[in-house]
C-alpha cells in the first residue's frame, strides 16, 4: 500500500476525535495502513482511545447524561429498566451513572422502587373541577402522606357509614381501598385509606390557604368549598331558621371562604372564635385540652343561603349534607312565602330576577 505524506496534526484529530473515526477508517481514507496512523499518533503525542472508549464507540453504547438523569431521577426507573430500554447491560448503565456522578440509590430505596404494587392504580384524570374539591375534602378531612417513592395514601377514620362510602366513592376508581374494623378504643370509629400514584401529588401539602388558581374561578371555587364543606361544614335548622356553618382550626382558609363569598355578593359575618385554645372540651365521651383556636363562619341571612345553595349544590356529594341543605332550601322559601309576601320591595323584585321562586 502507498504511504502518503504526513497527515497534519489538526485533520489527524478531527477525524479521530470530533468525527470519532477509527485508525483503520482514516487509513482508508488517505490509503495507507492503520500502523502508519498509529505511529503519527505517537509522533504528534494524540492521546489514543482506551479499550473502554473504543468499546463504546464500537457498539454505540453511549447514554447522554442529560438522558440519563430524566430516567433515572424523575421518571424513577431503575438501572435494569433503563439497560432494557437501550439494550444494554445494567452493568453498564451503573458504571455511566458513576461516570457522569448521578447519586445512585441505596438498597432500600431500590428495593422499594422495584417492588410492584400488589393492586391496580390509576392516573388522576379529573378535570380541574374535580381536583379542586379532593384538595377542599383533603384540607378538612384527609390525612395524606407518601409511603413509598411510587406510593401515595389518603386516609381518614369516621364513626358515620355515609363519610366512608363517600370516601369509597372518590377514590375507589384509582386505586385500592382498605376499610379497617371499628375501633373501640378511638371513640369507635372506622379508618379507611387508598393507595393511589404520584398523580395525587397534589394532596400532600396540608396549608392554611386556598390557591390562587381555585380563587380566580368562580367554577373551581365552588367545587372547593363544597369539598371542604363535605368534610368541615354543615346545613341545619337553628330555631325554625336555616343556617349554614363551617368550623374548623384553619383561619385562613376560613377567611379567604368569607372574602369569596362577600365578593360573589354571598353575605356573612365576620369570622369569629368558637373556642379558644386551651380549652377543655368533651370528645366522644373524653375530657380532651384544645391546642388550637377553633374558628367558624356562619350564614344565616335567607338571600344570602339561596346564592350559597345554587353555588355549591353542583358539586355538594355528601349524601346526608345535600338533604340538610335542601331542608335549608325549602326553609328559606317557606319563611318567603309566609312573611315576605311584599311585592313592591326591591329584595322581592332582585329574587325574580335571579329566579328565586317565592
Amino acid at each position: 500500500m502507498r504511504i502518503v505524506d504526513e497527515i497534519s496534526p489538526k485533520k489527524l484529530k478531527e477525524l479521530y476525535w470530533e468525527k470519532n473515526m477509527s485508525s483503520p477508517e482514516i487509513a482508508k481514507i488517505y490509503k495507507c495502513t492503520p500502523e502508519y496512523i498509529r505511529d503519527l499518533f505517537k509522533k504528534y503525542g494524540v492521546r489514543t482511545r482506551t479499550k473502554s472508549e473504543a468499546k463504546r464507540l464500537f457498539y454505540n453504547i453511549s447514554i447522554p447524561k442529560k438522558t440519563l438523569k430524566i430516567l433515572y431521577l424523575k421518571k424513577m426507573l431503575s438501572s435494569v429498566d433503563i439497560a432494557k430500554e437501550f439494550k444494554r447491560s445494567p452493568g453498564l448503565v451503573r458504571n455511566r451513572l458513576r461516570e457522569y456522578k448521578i447519586p445512585i440509590r441505596t438498597h432500600y430505596e431500590a428495593h422499594l422502587l422495584c417492588n410492584q404494587p400488589r393492586y391496580e392504580r390509576h392516573d388522576f384524570d379529573g378535570g380541574l373541577e374535580e381536583k379542586a374539591y379532593l384538595i377542599g375534602f383533603r384540607r378538612g378531612d384527609l390525612y395524606v402522606y407518601q409511603a413509598r417513592p411510587r406510593t401515595i395514601v389518603v386516609s381518614m377514620s369516621s364513626t358515620k357509614s355515609v363519610q366512608l362510602n363517600l370516601f369509597q366513592n372518590l377514590f375507589s376508581k384509582y386505586g385500592h381501598i382498605w376499610q379497617g374494623k371499628k375501633r373501640i378504643d378511638n371513640y369507635g370509629d372506622i379508618p379507611i385509606c387508598c393507595y393511589l400514584n404520584n398523580t395525587f401529588e397534589f394532596l400532600l401539602d396540608k396549608k392554611d390557604l386556598i390557591e390562587p388558581w381555585i380563587l380566580k374561578n368562580t367554577n373551581y371555587f365552588a367545587a372547593f368549598l363544597a369539598g371542604y364543606s363535605d368534610a368541615e361544614g354543615s346545613f341545619c335548622l337553628c330555631k325554625g331558621n336555616g343556617v349554614f356553618e363551617i368550623r374548623s382550626n384553619d383561619k385562613n382558609i376560613l377567611r379567604q371562604i368569607r372574602d369569596k363569598l362577600i365578593n360573589l355578593e354571598i353575605l356573612l359575618r365576620p369570622l369569629q372564635i368558637v373556642r379558644k385554645k386551651e380549652t377543655l372540651v368533651n370528645i366522644m365521651g373524653t375530657a380532651r385540652i384544645s391546642n388550637k383556636d377553633y374558628w367558624g363562619i356562619f350564614i344565616h341571612r335567607k338571600d344570602a343561603l339561596l346564592k350559597l345553595i345554587n353555588l355549591v349544590n353542583p358539586y355538594l356529594k355528601h349524601l346526608e349534607k345535600r338533604r340538610s341543605m335542601w331542608i335549608v332550601k325549602n326553609n328559606v322559601l317557606e319563611r318567603n312565602k309566609k312573611y315576605n309576601n311584599r311585592q313592591d320591595a326591591i329584595w322581592y323584585k332582585l329574587y325574580l330576577m335571579e329566579g328565586v321562586k317565592i
